[in-house]
């Protein structure tokens, strides 16, 4: 990830993020340019980033070359959880925990897209409904009955079906949207089973 000093030659080879934070750091305009790193936190790695998280914000190698980290530059850590952080990386980042288990984020997901769709309230109380009718009992149904080829979070099938229905929606002038729900819970929930 961030390179490695060769045994052999003694040589330096740059790892992925050095040379892309590198690369960035010469573009010569100002715009905002964000570094986002998903995955499982290794306690090597996130501690050598706490160099970046801290005031100084530069990645030091180990071949001793220092990468600044400049004004315009943000970096985004998407992870699953904190066992292999350590208070400093904590109090470095600013942690943002989202709980995908009650159901809150698709709610809300659904709540959002629902208000800023432009139908009358009639076509919008219709939605709701089969949003709060189905939805949760079809997502437990099929975490407690199925495996994912490919697991996904419930806010991602959620959110494809509501575009599923707002693509098919907005080309079609349909009086009741219950069957294109019915098709876009089959292709967006199922498809992955």
């Amino acid at each position: 990830m961030y390179g490695v000093v060769l045994l052999a030659t003694r040589e330096w080879k740059d790892g992925l993020l050095s040379k892309t934070l590198r690369s960035l750091g010469q573009i010569p305009d100002s715009n905002p340019k964000w570094l986002i790193l998903d995955g499982d936190l290794d306690a090597n790695w996130i501690e050598s980033m706490n160099s970046v998280m801290d005031d100084n914000k530069l990645l030091t190698l180990a071949s001793n070359e220092r990468i600044p980290l400049k004004a315009h530059m943000k970096m985004l850590f998407e992870i699953r959880d904190l066992r292999f952080a350590t208070p400093a990386t904590v109090s470095r980042a600013g942690i943002l925990y989202i709980s995908d288990t009650a159901g809150t984020q698709w709610r809300s997901y659904v709540s959002s897209w629902i208000n800023k769709m432009k139908y009358d309230d009639e076509r919008k109380k219709q939605l709701r409904e089969l949003f709060d009718k189905y939805i949760a009992k079809t997502l437990f149904h099929c975490k407690k009955s199925f495996k994912h080829v490919v697991p996904q979070a419930d806010i991602c099938m959620v959110a494809g079906i509501c575009k599923l229905m707002e693509n098919i929606l907005a080309s079609n002038d349909v009086k009741g949207p219950e069957f294109i729900f019915a098709f876009a819970c089959i292709w967006c929930i199922g498809g992955g089973y």
